[in-house]
């Protein structure tokens, strides 16, 4: 077995404090870097920027930045990439240079380099099979599968050329995740026409799946951004009480247990988010990967934030402490989880103790 950094070089892992993150005085983060492994994608969203005709991401060029970034006290690596680019010829044609017998292996492959380097992978790629999630469960910790419309009209009106975005296809993603118990992040953009009902279905189907797997890790509000050279380009971004509004209706609709989050870099005024309820940040990273025009964040300010309203800012792991806790990871990844679980479990039997002995 080969054991990078990530796999227990030292006993415990002690940048990352885990005990604590489910305190009511606590909001959670999670320090992410994002790694595009290519902008090709089967879908032509009219308000989309980035997708682009390019080729796969090389994979050993991944881990350089992987290992800088760990170094810093990220622990979470988001690899994006458009949807099901093997359907283009020049993308498999790659994958048969590089020697990759699909590009679910390829995949794999540079989720694992950036594993060995001590991130804990995310994936968020489009549409996957079930046999293909059931693989990546292995070496992902979460899979984003966002709920971008719920009916026909909607759909035509937006998404048109872009097949991947059918409701039926991305409810039964949802559905087969939740079957195979893979924790799953989902939500819904704002702002590109869609109707407050629109937002209330959206998020009413998100509880009923959730109620039936509880798999939902988070559920992201994600602002609308319009971006140059798109048909949306000079659409108006949703105001900030449009996403607040629509944070307050995810709290009221969705279980308790079920985390909401919006895009901190795309959103001013987190007080008031703060103030609604929202208790995860979810993830903090530089957006100029993803939105280039977007300023890069001031963390400062935004732990001087928290702590103004009451609250202070905890580091987390992709999966939080109660996925932990509950063991909701593959083996491989246990790797890393097993002794924070150990050290999770611990800590409750001593409390434990210490209050039966007052």
């Amino acid at each position: 077995m080969v054991v990078g950094y990530s796999l227990g070089n030292k006993s415990v892992e002690t940048d990352i404090q885990v005990v604590g993150e489910d305190s009511p005085d606590v909001i959670t983060y999670s320090r992410s870097m994002t790694t595009i492994l290519t902008r090709k994608c089967r879908n032509n969203c009219p308000y989309c920027g980035f997708h682009k005709n390019e080729n796969l991401a090389v994979p050993y060029g991944t881990i350089k930045p992987a290992k800088q970034a760990r170094k810093q006290g990220v622990r979470e690596i988001l690899f994006v990439a458009g949807e099901r680019p093997d359907k283009f010829p020049d993308v498999r044609a790659t994958l048969d240079l590089w020697g990759f017998s699909s590009y679910l292996d390829y995949v794999y492959t540079v989720c694992e380099l950036g594993f060995l380097e001590g991130l804990i992978p995310v994936l968020e790629v489009g549409f996957l099979s079930p046999i293909e999630m059931k693989k990546m469960q292995e070496i992902c910790a979460l899979m984003k599968i966002m709920l971008d419309t719920v009916d026909d009209h909607h759909f035509e009106k937006i998404y048109p050329k872009s097949p991947g975005k059918r409701k039926e296809l991305r409810y039964k993603s949802l559905e087969w995740a939740g079957k195979l118990g893979i924790p799953t992040i989902t939500g819904l953009m704002v702002g590109i026409g869609e109707s407050k009902d629109h937002r209330r279905k959206t998020l009413n189907h998100i509880a009923k799946v959730q109620k039936e797997f509880g798999h939902i890790h988070e559920v992201l509000i994600q602002n609308f951004v319009p971006e140059p050279g798109t048909r949306f380009e000079n659409k108006t971004p949703p105001k900030h009480k449009v996403i607040l509004d629509t944070v307050e209706m995810a709290l009221s609709i969705l279980p308790d247990s079920t985390k909401v989050t919006i895009p901190i870099h795309l959103n001013t005024n987190i007080e008031d988010f703060i103030k609604a309820g929202i208790r995860d940040l979810g993830r903090i990273e530089d957006p100029r990967v993803l939105f280039p025009h977007v300023p890069e964040l001031n963390f400062q300010n935004i732990a001087e934030i928290v702590n103004k309203e009451g609250f202070r800012l905890q580091q987390r792991f992709p999966i939080r402490f109660s996925y932990i806790k509950d063991g909701r990871y593959s083996s491989k990844l246990g790797q890393v989880f097993e002794a924070i679980r150990y050290k999770i479990t611990k800590d409750e039997q001593e409390r434990l103790k210490e209050k039966n002995t007052a």
